[in-house]
């Protein structure tokens, strides 16, 4: 009784105007989509060659458009829409019974949209990835001490689910270093290359990420700015990386607790390398989701350090307040280790030990959920030239379980303007977002 049209969609160039009038409104029309990264058309509606059959349109403007059509027809219409427009009336079983006409175009807000965990910590990496792609997100930031020897078994994994990866490792963070000292920054220079070149360089990833010594409340190091100092070693070590590897994507996590009070010396980073912002101050930069308090002053740092650069600015920010490691308990790597392929069983018990931890978070986000789309929303409302937007999630078995706070984040990240009750409705009548 159907036929399901999959489809990408070419266009011509469009005016400027046209450009300008695209937005992420439930816009009918195909040619929405012409400046809309990432984005889709999904209609069910009567065929057009049978009209006493139907037909169901998802139109993408390229491969992951097309997937975001696919994840959305299954918790837009066949999970939410059919659930509210039918009420207490009954169920409509898609493909079986005649499905409600329906009509959306949509593109997300945000363009780089994912999770940052440590890499040890992802049990299943292939179910990590599809309940990633399941929720529209596509990029993971995993941080190693040493590369897994999977790596790029990973990366080839992630980029068939429409997922870009980007490798982290150490720029000096957790170790002794001196940052005034010049032979410190030459020693970190060419082990930084070194790393890179012979463990990520052929792995196919998307890019790096590193931390350095900003991981402090401390906001001088010897008497000098940490801000200062900082800049030095990001643009001197990635000036090298980039005078050899100049197409290579550098994210520069920055932890915020030493830096806030000069964040506008930040604004001398090299413009082609990316600040990713941390701990820019309570929820849902901080690890607590009850902890609002100062939440303006919050709200109004990410406003001044989401366009710190102007027209280059490359923005992103690692959000907390979900579930982190236990570093009472750390060990870092002793070595190369195969990422992402425990048991099941393991697995599964390890989901069960986290679901008292994940309910107190679920609780938080939903009471706070308007501080995330606020901080979000301040973050595209400055309209910097690239952003992208994670979460926090280490050892919280998402693989298992694609958990409500998670979920919640995924549509936000995808729009940020839509009404509250109406993104909330969605994730939870969602059939595989799971309630702790």
């Amino acid at each position: 009784y159907y036929t399901v049209f999959l489809s990408i969609v070419k266009f011509s160039k469009a005016s400027k105007a046209d450009k300008d009038n695209t937005d992420n409104s439930e816009k009918g029309g195909y040619e929405a989509l012409s400046h809309a990264k990432q984005g889709y058309t999904m209609k069910v509606c009567e065929s057009c060659f049978n009209t006493e059959r139907q037909m169901i349109i998802l139109a993408g403007m390229g491969e992951n458009g097309v997937l975001y059509a696919v994840r959305d027809f299954e918790h837009s219409y066949c999970d939410a829409y059919l659930h509210n427009k039918l009420k207490m009336s009954g169920v409509c079983i898609p493909f079986i019974e005649p499905m409600p006409e329906y009509e959306i175009t949509e593109k997300p807000v945000v363009e780089n949209r994912g999770l940052w965990t440590w890499g040890h910590v992802i049990y299943d990496y292939r179910r990590y990835l599809d309940n990633m792609s399941k929720w529209k997100m596509n990029i993971v930031t995993i941080w190693n001490d040493y590369a897994p020897v999977n790596a790029r078994e990973i990366v080839d994994y992630a980029h068939s689910r429409g997922i870009k990866v980007v490798w982290g490792y150490t720029w000096c963070w957790g170790e002794s270093v001196d940052p005034t000292n010049k032979e410190d920054l030459e020693k970190w220079t060419k082990r930084v290359m070194d790393t890179y070149e012979t463990q990520y360089a052929g792995t196919g990833a998307d890019g790096i990420y590193f931390q350095t010594f900003t991981e402090t409340s401390n906001t001088t190091i010897d008497g000098l700015s940490i801000s200062d100092l900082v800049v030095k070693w990001v643009n001197h070590i990635g000036g090298k990386m980039l005078e050899k590897y100049p197409d290579l994507w550098i994210n520069f996590g920055l932890h915020a607790t030493s830096v806030k009070d000069e964040y506008k010396k930040l604004s001398g980073v090299d413009p082609r390398v990316n600040i990713t912002w941390e701990d820019a101050g309570c929820f849902p930069y901080g690890y607590d989701p009850k902890i609002i308090e100062n939440f303006q002053q919050t709200l109004d740092l990410t406003s001044k350090i989401s366009n710190l650069r102007g027209d280059t600015e490359d923005f992103g920010a690692v959000l907390k307040g979900m579930i982190n490691l236990d570093w009472s308990a750390f060990e870092n790597q002793k070595g190369p280790f195969i990422l992402g392929e425990a048991k099941q069983s393991f697995v599964k018990s390890r989901a069960r030990e986290k679901e008292a931890l994940w309910k107190y978070v679920q609780t938080y986000w939903l009471k706070n959920l308007e501080y995330v789309q606020n901080t979000i929303k301040a973050v595209n409302d400055n309209n910097p030239k690239k952003v992208s937007i994670e979460a926090l999630v280490e050892d919280g078995l998402w693989e298992e379980n694609m958990w409500l706070p998670v979920t919640l984040f995924a549509e936000l990240l995808w729009n940020p303007y839509r009404p509250l009750e109406e993104l909330v409705a969605k994730v939870m009548l969602a059939s595989d977002s799971y309630l702790a």
